[in-house]
């Protein structure tokens, strides 16, 4: 049932509750009308019935414009009704008696004004404008009661005003504000004055939960952008790392196949020692896959790792063993490789170490693959200031193009690759990588990477 009712809009809200307000008001009213309950004057308690039921059915679609009809008409039709003002200009719609008294009849009567100021205030109306109206209005009915009262006593016939006390009221001003309830007053004009900073907090506090509602939906949504973020780098991670293994491996393997195929006639023994090289090569490279694709399958990105795309994480980290064997590949296939890495007591075990085995790695595969080089020169130096590689080669293409790292670009056929993931990789753990004409004839790759923190 509650469901039900959530779903329904505001304004078929609003006129159910009001009609189910004003099914029970005009019911109890009936019901009480004929026992010793009876109000003096029961039409003053339809007006308060039908000002209820407006207040409720249009009080939030136009919070505005009920607060200017309630505060101004329904004072001044109680007291016309409960005065007899009515019956005076010939409005006897009605009925009688004429007069009822020069007070409030009852305190129920102020509920229009306590609803009215609740809705406005809560639907945005401000406080103050919200205050002025009601409790101006509320103060205008208890003021203007005797005013209204000695006009009509002034000019009706006091032998049809109903009962002996109505009949014995003063007639002059003075008298008749004797009438008025100062404490009644008071806590009345007090009781508006909650109810309307009660309806400016229940929106106050509307207004929280929905920018609550809309900083989490952004926080979801942000989520959702961060965890592709993670998503596209932990892709381009793999892609760099599988992509250094494999490359490398591969090319040494294709390059050293190539050399054996061409003099396998004259000299199958070379043939047969470059089969045993290609099967422990490729071993290797299986077992280095392997390995990659077991890390990238188990690793989750929590604490204790890297941040995703820094080429870090928990891919393992080859020793400098595993260097030293990039440049016995290349001596293999005919380029002679002089190495100077650090010192071999040296873990490697950081981000920045496998960023620099990476490049090395990466630099290596293009001078065995594009660079048509016979030698190469491979210098690790690590100080307080970072890791500085150089890798030298006296490769036959020339220097290398103005800017070729800016223009670089990946494609089908994988030239850009090797390029763009060693400036990717250096520039993830805030280092840089520069590429000129080497002092061999050939390229320089140059990489610093910041010190290990």
């Amino acid at each position: 049932m509650w469901s039900v009712w959530r779903r329904l809009p505001q304004s078929q809200q609003d006129l159910l509750l009001a009609a189910v307000i004003g099914l029970g008001w005009f019911a109890a009213l009936s019901l009480i009308n004929d026992s010793g309950l009876r109000p003096q004057n029961p039409m003053v308690s339809v007006v308060t019935g039908i000002f209820l039921v407006a207040t409720v059915a249009f009080g939030r679609r136009t919070p505005r414009t009920m607060l200017v009809i309630v505060s101004v008409l329904y004072p001044f039709l109680y007291a016309a009704v409960g005065t007899g003002l009515a019956a005076q200009v010939g409005l006897t719609i009605f009925g009688q008696p004429e007069i009822s008294d020069a007070a409030l009849q009852s305190e129920i009567h102020l509920v229009p004004l306590l609803v009215v100021g609740y809705l406005a205030a809560s639907s945005g109306v401000r406080r103050f404008t919200c205050l002025f109206f009601t409790m101006g209005s509320l103060a205008g009915l208890m003021i203007g009661l005797p005013t209204v009262v000695a006009i009509v006593l002034g000019n009706a016939n006091r032998a049809i005003l109903y009962g002996d006390r109505y009949r014995n009221l003063p007639s002059d001003l003075s008298s008749l504000y004797s009438y008025i309830d100062v404490s009644l007053f008071v806590f009345a004009e007090a009781l508006i004055c909650g109810m309307v900073l009660l309806g400016a907090d229940a929106r106050r506090r509307r207004k929280s939960v929905a920018l609550l509602e809309h900083r989490n939906a952004e926080l979801v949504r942000l989520r959702a952008v961060e965890a592709e973020r993670a998503a596209v780098a932990e892709r381009t991670r793999i892609a760099r790392d599988l992509h250094d293994v494999i490359s490398h491996h591969v090319s040494a393997v294709v390059i050293r196949a190539q050399a054996a195929d061409r003099v396998a006639d004259q000299r199958p023994e070379v043939l047969r020692e470059a089969i045993r090289w290609i099967i422990a090569s490729g071993k290797e490279a299986l077992t280095a896959m392997r390995e990659t694709v077991r890390v990238l399958n188990t690793a989750s990105p929590g604490a204790g790792e890297a941040p995703t795309g820094s080429g870090g994480g928990t891919t393992p980290v080859p020793d400098l063993a595993d260097v030293a064997r990039m440049g016995d590949r290349l001596k293999a296939i005919g380029v002679d490789v002089t190495m100077t890495l650090p010192a071999r007591q040296r873990e490697l075990t950081s981000v920045t170490d496998l960023t620099a085995v990476r490049i090395i790695q990466e630099a290596l595969t293009n001078v065995m693959v594009h660079a048509k080089a016979t030698a190469a020169q491979v210098t690790w130096q690590s100080g307080p200031q970072g890791e500085l590689l150089t890798i030298d080669d006296n490769g036959s293409g020339g220097p290398p193009p103005v800017n070729v790292l800016e223009t670089a670009r990946r494609s089908e056929s994988g030239r850009g690759n090797g390029l763009i993931g060693m400036r990717e990789r250096a520039t993830a753990v805030g280092g840089t990588l520069a590429v000129a004409a080497g002092p061999l004839g050939g390229w320089r790759v140059q990489a610093w990477l910041p010190p290990q923190t």
